[in-house]
Protein backbone atom coordinates (compact mmCIF):
# COMPACT_ATOMS: atom_id res chain seq x y z
CA UNK A 1 0.00 0.00 0.00
CA UNK A 2 2.90 2.07 0.76
CA UNK A 3 4.78 1.37 -2.27
CA UNK A 4 1.66 1.87 -4.30
CA UNK A 5 1.05 5.45 -2.98
CA UNK A 6 4.51 6.96 -2.99
CA UNK A 7 5.09 5.64 -6.53
CA UNK A 8 1.33 8.09 -7.19
CA UNK A 9 3.16 10.70 -5.72
CA UNK A 10 6.12 10.10 -7.69
CA UNK A 11 3.92 10.40 -10.64
CA UNK A 12 1.98 13.38 -9.96
CA UNK A 13 5.17 15.32 -8.62
CA UNK A 14 6.32 14.46 -11.80
CA UNK A 15 3.21 15.54 -14.09
CA UNK A 16 3.16 18.78 -11.70
CA UNK A 17 7.20 19.52 -12.41
CA UNK A 18 7.29 18.86 -15.74
CA UNK A 19 4.11 20.81 -17.17
CA UNK A 20 5.29 23.83 -14.81
CA UNK A 21 8.57 24.39 -15.74
CA UNK A 22 7.96 24.22 -19.07
CA UNK A 23 5.15 26.13 -19.17
CA UNK A 24 6.64 29.14 -17.15
CA UNK A 25 10.16 29.01 -19.26
CA UNK A 26 8.11 30.00 -22.32
CA UNK A 27 6.00 32.12 -20.78
CA UNK A 28 9.30 33.86 -19.61
CA UNK A 29 10.50 34.05 -23.05
CA UNK A 30 6.81 35.00 -24.72
CA UNK A 31 6.63 38.05 -21.89
CA UNK A 32 10.63 39.10 -23.17
CA UNK A 33 10.11 38.25 -26.75
CA UNK A 34 7.36 40.53 -27.20
CA UNK A 35 8.81 43.51 -25.16
CA UNK A 36 11.87 43.29 -27.26
CA UNK A 37 10.40 43.24 -30.43
CA UNK A 38 7.81 46.09 -29.66
CA UNK A 39 8.83 47.98 -27.02
CA UNK A 40 5.43 48.63 -26.20
CA UNK A 41 3.81 48.55 -22.97
CA UNK A 42 0.22 47.76 -24.88
CA UNK A 43 1.07 45.09 -26.03
CA UNK A 44 2.92 43.68 -23.18
CA UNK A 45 -0.51 44.21 -21.60
CA UNK A 46 -2.73 42.18 -24.42
CA UNK A 47 -0.06 39.55 -24.28
CA UNK A 48 -0.83 39.82 -19.86
CA UNK A 49 -4.17 40.03 -19.79
CA UNK A 50 -5.23 37.85 -22.79
CA UNK A 51 -5.36 35.04 -20.06
CA UNK A 52 -7.61 35.97 -17.71
CA UNK A 53 -9.98 36.97 -20.87
CA UNK A 54 -9.77 33.26 -21.71
CA UNK A 55 -10.37 31.91 -18.36
CA UNK A 56 -13.91 33.97 -18.23
CA UNK A 57 -15.20 32.77 -21.49
CA UNK A 58 -14.01 29.02 -21.05
CA UNK A 59 -15.14 28.80 -17.30
CA UNK A 60 -18.82 27.11 -17.50
CA UNK A 61 -16.63 24.73 -20.17
CA UNK A 62 -14.19 23.40 -18.45
CA UNK A 63 -15.94 22.84 -15.28
CA UNK A 64 -19.06 20.63 -17.35
CA UNK A 65 -15.95 18.75 -18.87
CA UNK A 66 -13.89 18.03 -15.38
CA UNK A 67 -17.08 17.17 -13.91
CA UNK A 68 -18.31 14.82 -16.54
CA UNK A 69 -16.39 13.37 -18.87
CA UNK A 70 -13.18 11.15 -17.31
CA UNK A 71 -10.06 12.51 -15.84
CA UNK A 72 -7.47 10.92 -17.28
CA UNK A 73 -9.45 11.68 -21.04
CA UNK A 74 -9.05 15.17 -20.24
CA UNK A 75 -5.14 15.46 -19.18
CA UNK A 76 -4.02 13.43 -22.35
CA UNK A 77 -5.94 15.09 -24.55
CA UNK A 78 -4.67 18.42 -23.08
CA UNK A 79 -1.19 17.47 -23.14
CA UNK A 80 -1.58 15.89 -26.80
CA UNK A 81 -3.46 19.69 -28.09
CA UNK A 82 -0.28 21.52 -26.13
CA UNK A 83 2.30 19.70 -27.55
CA UNK A 84 -0.01 20.07 -31.35
CA UNK A 85 -0.20 23.39 -30.98
CA UNK A 86 3.22 24.51 -30.00
CA UNK A 87 3.99 22.25 -33.34
CA UNK A 88 1.89 24.38 -34.94
CA UNK A 89 3.24 27.63 -33.57
CA UNK A 90 7.36 26.91 -34.40
CA UNK A 91 6.13 26.37 -38.49
CA UNK A 92 3.68 29.42 -38.55
CA UNK A 93 6.65 31.10 -36.91
CA UNK A 94 8.74 30.43 -39.23
CA UNK A 95 6.58 30.80 -42.28
CA UNK A 96 5.48 33.99 -41.29
CA UNK A 97 7.76 35.45 -38.67
CA UNK A 98 6.36 39.42 -39.51
CA UNK A 99 2.84 38.17 -38.17
CA UNK A 100 4.39 37.01 -34.78
CA UNK A 101 2.67 38.95 -32.37
CA UNK A 102 -0.97 37.07 -33.47
CA UNK A 103 0.93 33.76 -33.73
CA UNK A 104 1.96 34.41 -30.00
CA UNK A 105 -1.31 35.51 -28.91
CA UNK A 106 -2.70 32.50 -30.57
CA UNK A 107 -0.55 30.47 -28.69
CA UNK A 108 -1.21 32.56 -25.28
CA UNK A 109 -5.12 31.23 -26.07
CA UNK A 110 -4.48 27.58 -27.22
CA UNK A 111 -1.95 27.32 -23.97
CA UNK A 112 -4.42 28.97 -21.51
CA UNK A 113 -7.26 26.92 -22.51
CA UNK A 114 -5.30 23.37 -22.04
CA UNK A 115 -3.14 25.01 -18.69
CA UNK A 116 -7.38 25.51 -17.20
CA UNK A 117 -8.21 22.09 -18.02
CA UNK A 118 -5.26 20.30 -16.78
CA UNK A 119 -4.56 22.38 -13.97
CA UNK A 120 -8.31 21.79 -12.72
CA UNK A 121 -8.83 18.15 -13.68
CA UNK A 122 -5.39 17.68 -11.49
CA UNK A 123 -7.06 18.99 -8.52
CA UNK A 124 -10.61 17.77 -8.93
CA UNK A 125 -8.66 14.02 -9.18
CA UNK A 126 -6.64 14.02 -6.30
CA UNK A 127 -9.23 12.61 -4.27
CA UNK A 128 -9.05 9.65 -6.56
CA UNK A 129 -5.52 9.34 -6.60
CA UNK A 130 -5.06 9.34 -3.36
CA UNK A 131 -6.65 8.91 0.36
CA UNK A 132 -8.27 11.72 2.25
CA UNK A 133 -5.61 11.57 5.01
CA UNK A 134 -2.93 12.15 2.41
CA UNK A 135 -4.26 14.44 0.58
CA UNK A 136 -2.49 17.57 2.94
CA UNK A 137 0.67 16.00 1.93
CA UNK A 138 0.29 15.89 -1.55
CA UNK A 139 -1.12 19.33 -1.63
CA UNK A 140 2.11 20.54 0.52
CA UNK A 141 4.71 18.37 -1.49
CA UNK A 142 2.94 19.60 -4.79
CA UNK A 143 3.34 23.22 -4.13
CA UNK A 144 6.90 22.81 -3.17
CA UNK A 145 7.57 21.21 -6.59
CA UNK A 146 5.37 23.91 -8.40
CA UNK A 147 7.25 26.45 -6.44
CA UNK A 148 10.85 25.13 -7.48
CA UNK A 149 9.59 24.83 -10.69
CA UNK A 150 8.75 28.26 -11.00
CA UNK A 151 12.04 29.56 -9.15
CA UNK A 152 14.03 27.00 -11.95
CA UNK A 153 12.27 28.33 -14.89
CA UNK A 154 13.00 31.63 -15.30
CA UNK A 155 16.96 31.31 -14.60
CA UNK A 156 16.97 28.74 -17.24
CA UNK A 157 14.94 30.94 -19.03
CA UNK A 158 17.20 33.53 -19.43
CA UNK A 159 20.35 31.85 -19.71
CA UNK A 160 19.15 30.81 -22.94
CA UNK A 161 16.99 33.72 -24.29
CA UNK A 162 20.24 35.23 -25.11
CA UNK A 163 21.70 32.22 -27.20
CA UNK A 164 18.28 30.31 -28.93
CA UNK A 165 15.04 31.94 -30.83
CA UNK A 166 11.70 31.27 -29.22
CA UNK A 167 11.13 28.77 -31.46
CA UNK A 168 13.50 26.46 -29.14
CA UNK A 169 11.36 27.29 -26.25
CA UNK A 170 8.37 25.81 -27.62
CA UNK A 171 10.29 22.82 -28.65
CA UNK A 172 11.53 22.73 -24.93
CA UNK A 173 8.34 22.66 -23.71
CA UNK A 174 6.82 19.78 -26.25
CA UNK A 175 9.55 17.44 -24.68
CA UNK A 176 8.31 18.90 -21.53
CA UNK A 177 4.81 18.37 -22.13
CA UNK A 178 5.35 14.48 -23.73
CA UNK A 179 7.31 14.19 -20.29
CA UNK A 180 4.02 15.00 -18.16
CA UNK A 181 2.02 12.67 -20.46
CA UNK A 182 4.58 9.51 -19.73
CA UNK A 183 3.16 10.54 -16.24
CA UNK A 184 -0.27 10.94 -16.56
CA UNK A 185 -0.82 7.48 -18.32
CA UNK A 186 1.00 5.48 -15.93
CA UNK A 187 -1.48 7.27 -12.84
CA UNK A 188 -3.96 4.89 -11.18
CA UNK A 189 -7.00 6.76 -11.11
CA UNK A 190 -9.65 4.66 -8.22
CA UNK A 191 -13.09 5.75 -10.11
CA UNK A 192 -14.96 3.36 -8.06
CA UNK A 193 -14.42 5.34 -4.80
CA UNK A 194 -15.69 8.78 -6.28
CA UNK A 195 -18.91 6.82 -7.24
CA UNK A 196 -19.47 5.78 -3.41
CA UNK A 197 -18.97 8.80 -2.04
CA UNK A 198 -20.76 11.36 -4.15
CA UNK A 199 -23.57 12.66 -1.99
CA UNK A 200 -27.47 12.62 -3.03
CA UNK A 201 -27.11 16.38 -3.40
CA UNK A 202 -24.36 16.16 -6.05
CA UNK A 203 -26.30 13.22 -7.89
CA UNK A 204 -29.39 15.36 -8.71
CA UNK A 205 -28.21 17.27 -10.68
CA UNK A 206 -26.96 14.44 -12.89
CA UNK A 207 -29.78 15.26 -14.97
CA UNK A 208 -28.68 18.71 -15.89
CA UNK A 209 -25.18 17.28 -17.36
CA UNK A 210 -26.31 17.59 -21.09
CA UNK A 211 -26.47 21.30 -20.75
CA UNK A 212 -23.58 23.70 -20.50
CA UNK A 213 -25.17 26.60 -18.87
CA UNK A 214 -27.21 24.84 -16.51
CA UNK A 215 -24.19 22.53 -15.41
CA UNK A 216 -22.46 25.34 -14.76
CA UNK A 217 -25.50 27.54 -12.83
CA UNK A 218 -25.72 23.77 -11.04
CA UNK A 219 -22.53 24.04 -9.51
CA UNK A 220 -22.64 27.90 -8.80
CA UNK A 221 -25.89 27.18 -7.24
CA UNK A 222 -24.37 24.54 -4.83
CA UNK A 223 -21.20 27.34 -3.63
CA UNK A 224 -24.24 29.43 -2.93
CA UNK A 225 -25.88 27.18 -1.05
CA UNK A 226 -22.45 26.03 0.88
CA UNK A 227 -22.36 29.10 2.50
CA UNK A 228 -18.57 28.62 4.09
CA UNK A 229 -17.12 27.38 0.65
CA UNK A 230 -18.61 30.91 -0.63
CA UNK A 231 -17.61 32.62 1.72
CA UNK A 232 -13.84 31.14 1.00
CA UNK A 233 -14.04 31.84 -2.79
CA UNK A 234 -15.35 35.31 -2.48
CA UNK A 235 -12.20 35.96 0.46
CA UNK A 236 -10.00 34.26 -1.57
CA UNK A 237 -10.62 36.19 -5.05
CA UNK A 238 -10.37 39.72 -2.68
CA UNK A 239 -6.79 38.43 -1.40
CA UNK A 240 -5.52 37.79 -5.06
CA UNK A 241 -6.87 41.55 -5.61
CA UNK A 242 -4.28 42.81 -3.17
CA UNK A 243 -1.85 40.55 -3.72
CA UNK A 244 -1.73 42.16 -6.45
CA UNK A 245 0.40 45.11 -4.02
CA UNK A 246 3.38 43.06 -3.86
CA UNK A 247 4.11 41.92 -7.18
CA UNK A 248 3.54 45.46 -8.63
CA UNK A 249 4.76 46.93 -5.51
CA UNK A 250 8.31 45.32 -4.48
CA UNK A 251 9.90 45.74 -7.67
CA UNK A 252 9.05 49.54 -7.11
CA UNK A 253 10.04 49.84 -4.21
CA UNK A 254 13.07 47.67 -3.79
CA UNK A 255 14.53 48.89 -7.58
CA UNK A 256 13.19 52.43 -7.96
CA UNK A 257 13.28 52.97 -4.00
CA UNK A 258 15.44 51.57 -2.69
CA UNK A 259 17.82 51.51 -4.97
CA UNK A 260 18.90 47.79 -5.28
CA UNK A 261 20.74 46.24 -8.05
CA UNK A 262 19.55 43.29 -9.90
CA UNK A 263 21.19 40.99 -8.46
CA UNK A 264 19.84 42.48 -4.88
CA UNK A 265 16.49 42.28 -6.19
CA UNK A 266 16.66 38.69 -7.98
CA UNK A 267 17.59 37.22 -4.78
CA UNK A 268 15.04 38.79 -2.78
CA UNK A 269 12.77 37.57 -5.50
CA UNK A 270 13.62 34.00 -5.15
CA UNK A 271 13.49 34.06 -1.53
CA UNK A 272 9.98 34.21 -2.08
CA UNK A 273 9.85 30.73 -4.07
CA UNK A 274 12.22 29.46 -1.68
CA UNK A 275 10.03 30.13 1.51
CA UNK A 276 7.28 28.09 -0.53
CA UNK A 277 8.70 25.16 -0.82
CA UNK A 278 10.04 24.79 2.09
CA UNK A 279 6.05 26.12 3.91
CA UNK A 280 5.05 22.56 1.50
CA UNK A 281 7.92 20.51 2.86
CA UNK A 282 7.23 21.58 6.32
CA UNK A 283 3.24 20.92 6.11
CA UNK A 284 4.01 17.80 4.35
CA UNK A 285 5.17 16.42 7.45
CA UNK A 286 3.46 17.65 10.30
CA UNK A 287 -0.64 17.00 10.78
CA UNK A 288 -2.65 19.86 11.59
CA UNK A 289 -4.28 19.85 14.64
CA UNK A 290 -6.90 22.28 14.59
CA UNK A 291 -9.09 23.64 12.07
CA UNK A 292 -7.57 23.62 8.72
CA UNK A 293 -9.28 26.86 7.80
CA UNK A 294 -8.55 28.50 11.12
CA UNK A 295 -4.97 27.53 10.39
CA UNK A 296 -5.26 29.38 7.08
CA UNK A 297 -6.62 32.81 8.33
CA UNK A 298 -3.93 32.75 11.09
CA UNK A 299 -1.07 32.29 8.80
CA UNK A 300 -2.71 35.41 6.64
CA UNK A 301 -3.18 37.50 9.71
CA UNK A 302 0.86 37.06 10.36
CA UNK A 303 0.85 37.81 6.40
CA UNK A 304 -1.36 40.92 6.16
CA UNK A 305 1.04 42.56 9.10
CA UNK A 306 4.52 41.91 7.37
CA UNK A 307 3.00 43.30 4.15
CA UNK A 308 1.65 46.55 6.00
CA UNK A 309 5.45 47.10 7.93
CA UNK A 310 7.30 46.37 4.65
CA UNK A 311 7.22 50.25 3.56
CA UNK A 312 8.63 51.54 6.59
CA UNK A 313 11.70 50.65 5.08
CA UNK A 314 11.86 53.51 2.83
CA UNK A 315 12.28 55.84 6.18
CA UNK A 316 15.45 53.66 7.43
CA UNK A 317 18.98 54.62 6.78
CA UNK A 318 20.37 51.29 6.41
CA UNK A 319 22.59 50.30 3.50
CA UNK A 320 21.59 48.24 0.28
CA UNK A 321 22.86 44.61 1.79
CA UNK A 322 21.47 44.91 4.88
CA UNK A 323 18.11 45.60 2.87
CA UNK A 324 18.66 42.95 0.73
CA UNK A 325 19.14 40.41 4.06
CA UNK A 326 15.90 41.83 5.47
CA UNK A 327 13.71 41.38 2.44
CA UNK A 328 15.23 37.82 2.18
CA UNK A 329 13.83 36.78 5.43
CA UNK A 330 10.59 38.56 4.71
CA UNK A 331 10.07 36.96 1.23
CA UNK A 332 10.88 33.60 2.58
CA UNK A 333 8.75 34.05 5.01
CA UNK A 334 5.89 35.11 3.10
CA UNK A 335 6.32 32.32 0.51
CA UNK A 336 6.12 29.90 4.05
CA UNK A 337 2.97 31.72 4.94
CA UNK A 338 1.37 32.01 1.33
CA UNK A 339 1.59 28.23 1.12
CA UNK A 340 0.35 27.72 5.15
CA UNK A 341 -2.78 29.96 3.77
CA UNK A 342 -3.59 28.14 0.62
CA UNK A 343 -2.50 24.51 1.04
CA UNK A 344 -5.04 23.61 3.69
CA UNK A 345 -7.93 25.28 1.96
CA UNK A 346 -6.71 23.30 -0.98
CA UNK A 347 -6.96 20.04 1.25
CA UNK A 348 -10.46 21.28 2.46
CA UNK A 349 -12.49 21.55 -0.54
CA UNK A 350 -11.22 18.44 -1.90
CA UNK A 351 -12.53 16.53 1.27
CA UNK A 352 -15.70 18.99 1.08
CA UNK A 353 -16.39 18.84 -2.36
CA UNK A 354 -18.56 16.32 -3.68
CA UNK A 355 -15.91 14.74 -6.96
CA UNK A 356 -19.08 15.70 -9.67
CA UNK A 357 -18.66 19.03 -8.61
CA UNK A 358 -14.85 19.99 -7.96
CA UNK A 359 -14.52 20.53 -11.45
CA UNK A 360 -17.07 23.50 -11.49
CA UNK A 361 -15.76 24.81 -7.84
CA UNK A 362 -12.23 24.75 -8.71
CA UNK A 363 -12.74 26.45 -11.62
CA UNK A 364 -14.80 29.50 -10.61
CA UNK A 365 -12.30 29.92 -7.40
CA UNK A 366 -9.08 29.67 -9.78
CA UNK A 367 -11.28 31.67 -12.60
CA UNK A 368 -12.05 34.78 -9.86
CA UNK A 369 -8.52 34.92 -9.02
CA UNK A 370 -7.11 34.89 -11.89
CA UNK A 371 -9.35 37.77 -12.86
CA UNK A 372 -8.66 40.12 -9.90
CA UNK A 373 -4.76 39.55 -9.88
CA UNK A 374 -4.22 41.89 -12.74
CA UNK A 375 -7.16 44.20 -12.05
CA UNK A 376 -5.04 44.55 -9.02
CA UNK A 377 -2.02 45.32 -10.80
CA UNK A 378 -3.60 47.94 -12.98
CA UNK A 379 -5.31 49.72 -9.52
CA UNK A 380 -1.82 49.40 -7.80
CA UNK A 381 0.09 50.47 -10.46
CA UNK A 382 -1.54 53.65 -10.64
CA UNK A 383 -1.14 54.43 -6.85
CA UNK A 384 2.29 53.69 -6.58
CA UNK A 385 3.02 56.02 -9.36
CA UNK A 386 1.26 58.94 -7.43
CA UNK A 387 1.24 58.03 -3.58
CA UNK A 388 4.04 56.87 -1.25
CA UNK A 389 4.45 53.82 -1.00
CA UNK A 390 4.47 53.50 3.27
CA UNK A 391 0.68 54.82 2.88
CA UNK A 392 -0.02 52.33 0.25
CA UNK A 393 1.33 49.04 1.47
CA UNK A 394 -0.16 49.67 5.25
CA UNK A 395 -3.50 50.34 3.26
CA UNK A 396 -3.08 46.78 1.30
CA UNK A 397 -1.87 45.29 4.47
CA UNK A 398 -4.85 46.54 6.60
CA UNK A 399 -7.13 45.70 4.08
CA UNK A 400 -6.20 41.92 4.21
CA UNK A 401 -5.84 41.67 7.92
CA UNK A 402 -9.69 42.94 8.13
CA UNK A 403 -10.67 40.73 5.20
CA UNK A 404 -9.49 38.23 7.22
CA UNK A 405 -10.77 38.91 10.61
CA UNK A 406 -14.13 39.48 9.12
CA UNK A 407 -14.41 36.09 7.13
CA UNK A 408 -13.61 34.72 10.37
CA UNK A 409 -16.21 36.47 12.71
CA UNK A 410 -18.33 35.66 9.95
CA UNK A 411 -17.64 32.00 10.15
CA UNK A 412 -17.62 31.77 14.05
CA UNK A 413 -20.82 33.93 14.18
CA UNK A 414 -22.75 31.20 11.81
CA UNK A 415 -21.15 28.34 13.06
CA UNK A 416 -20.65 27.10 10.05
CA UNK A 417 -17.89 24.77 10.92
CA UNK A 418 -20.01 23.06 13.44
CA UNK A 419 -21.08 19.52 11.74
CA UNK A 420 -18.79 20.19 8.29
CA UNK A 421 -18.99 16.83 6.83
CA UNK A 422 -16.82 15.66 3.81
CA UNK A 423 -17.15 13.60 1.45
CA UNK A 424 -15.73 11.02 3.34
CA UNK A 425 -18.30 10.91 5.81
Amino acid sequence: MYKRLFNQLNKILLVKFAGTFGSEMLQFAISLYILKRTGSALSMGVSLITGPLVDVVIMPFVGYIVDTVPHKMIMIVSQIVTSVSLLVFSLCFNLWPAGYFYILIGLIIMLEITDCLLSTTIQSSLIQLFPSDELQKVNSLSQSITSLAEFLAPILGAMLYTMVNIVVFADLEIIFEVIALLGILVLKFDYKKTEKIVDEEASEETANKTSIIGNFLDGFRYMLKQKLIFILTLSSGALNFFFASMNIGYPYLLVKTLKLSNVQYGMTDSAMAVGMILGGLILSKIHLRFNTIMFSYVALIVFSIIVSSVGLSTITNFKAQVITIIFIIINATNGCLLTFMNTPLDTFLQETVPPDMQGRVFNIDETLSTVLMPLGTMFFGVLFDHYNAVIIFFAAGAAMLLLAIVTIWIILKKDYLKNQGTINN
